[in-house]
């Protein structure tokens, strides 16, 4: 497919991972396209030109554009009812999630609100595909993604889908979809919405957190047909998502968020390129140099 309108999306504070991750996509991937890159960042970690300089050049990427975006915390969800202050919850209380890391919520915040979030130029493309900083490719992908996407009717795809049966969901997973179950069941409910998902129906007639948990397929890094963001029912869902303030409450991700808005509105699950089970890429082949995302810098934003 020829001439297509598509970029890619990261979200980056790993300033040590984000070269290296960059030039295995370019040279697995991206030299055959040069498709435009946004990396997109919180704070001033890229506002230094020399940096963006000395990454470009590393990387060899002729289109790479650095934006940085602003945050968007809700005016509805008091401090006290952030997620790190949860010590309930043993993902909390063990001290894997403390006020230093409210930059993941952000982050999760951004992915569900691609689409129209400040300063992005999304709307430019037809095609988006997504992929964070600790990412690594590992060797010659044989397709282009947009191209596969494109002959589809999924609207959307993933690089990799996380299956319940092969790797059972644990007390973190647990903590960070508190009242998400919930949610579903009303969201379907209030807007008296037929889907054609096993899964979704099932959990109607099932509503018990053990059915949600042990059967909820997962998805991460995504390859969105813009089209999806557009419609009334992703309006809806994003909305309905920031208003109950699920993401800084309860850690709620996009793994989780988008694979249920597809179920919900599609009656689908996102199209599986199986990359990283084929052995393409590595979705946290740098977290050995760079850990948990930096924080942001002020905590109260």
């Amino acid at each position: 497919m020829k001439n297509k309108k598509a970029c890619i999306n990261m979200l980056s504070s790993r300033a040590k991972c984000l070269p290296l991750s960059l030039k295995s996509f370019q040279e697995k991937y991206n030299y055959k396209y040069d498709y435009p890159v946004y990396v997109h960042y919180f704070d001033d970690i890229y506002d230094n030109p020399l940096i963006r300089q000395k990454i470009t050049e590393y990387t060899g990427l002729k289109n790479l554009t650095f934006i940085s975006v602003p945050y968007w915390s809700p005016s509805h969800v008091p401090e006290s009812e952030m997620f790190y202050n949860r010590k309930n919850l043993w993902y909390v209380n063990t001290g894997r999630f403390g006020p230093s890391r409210k930059g993941f919520l952000h982050m999760n915040r951004f992915f569900n609100n691609l689409y129209g979030y400040p300063k992005t130029e999304f709307e430019k493309y037809d095609y988006i595909l997504s992929f964070d900083d600790e990412a690594l490719f590992l060797k010659e992908t044989p397709y282009d993604f947009f191209d596969v996407i494109a002959e589809r009717p999924e609207p959307c795809g993933a690089i990799k889908l996380v299956y319940p049966d092969v790797k059972p969901p644990h007390q973190g997973n647990f903590d960070c979809r508190v009242g998400m179950k919930d949610f579903v069941i009303d969201y379907v409910k209030k807007h008296s919405i037929e889907t054609e998902s096993d899964f979704i129906n099932n959990l109607l007639e099932n509503p018990t957190e053990e059915y949600f948990h042990s059967n909820l397929i997962v998805a991460d890094s995504w390859i969105f047909k813009t089209e999806v963001f557009k419609t009334d029912a992703w309006k809806q869902w994003s909305s309905a998502v920031d208003e109950i303030g699920g993401i800084f409450k309860y850690r709620w991700g996009d793994c989780e968020l988008n694979v249920l808005f597809f179920l919900i509105h599609y009656g689908c699950l996102p199209y599986d390129f199986k990359t990283v089970d084929e052995g393409y890429h590595d979705q946290g082949g740098l977290r050995h140099i760079q850990g948990y995302a930096p924080s942001v810098k002020e905590f109260n934003k």
